[in-house]
């Protein structure tokens, strides 16, 4: 169980960084600057935590059933709908260029990638722990 409260933290730590990543698009938007990503910086950091805090406090409080089916599903659609168009603007004839920020471009793989690994782990973990509690028996 302490490995599973390890990876929650780390999650815990992926949405602080996301957060901080758009309050710093928001503080570049007000300078007149670009923005780190495509969405809108005030939107995602109003998200995040609606989206995510919910799914972590069922991780924290060991319901691991519901915890991982249901950060598996945010996190696949996280890696469907983000991740990949992001792989498939680097590899376009217009490369990152056509992204609002090469720095926003890196930084948002970056982060992204660390997210959406830590989630499958904790998904992972979580249907293991279950299936240990349910039958009883070690799993390693």
């Amino acid at each position: 169980m302490g490995q599973f409260k390890s990876v929650i933290k780390l999650q815990l730590l992926w949405l602080a960084v996301a957060i901080l990543f758009h309050l710093v698009s928001l503080i570049r938007v007000s300078m007149g600057m670009a923005s780190l990503s495509t969405s809108p910086p005030m939107m995602s950091i109003v998200q995040l935590p609606i989206i995510f805090v919910p799914i972590l406090y069922l991780g924290w409080k060991s319901y691991l059933v519901s915890y991982a089916f249901i950060n598996g599903l945010v996190f696949g659609l996280l890696f469907y709908m983000g991740h990949i168009p992001r792989i498939m603007m680097y590899f376009s004839p217009e490369g990152i260029s056509a992204y609002p920020s090469a720095i926003g471009f890196y930084g948002g793989l970056l982060i992204n990638t660390f997210g959406i690994a830590v989630a499958f782990y904790g998904s992972y973990l979580a249907l293991r722990l279950a299936w240990k509690q349910k039958y009883n028996h070690p799993v390693d």
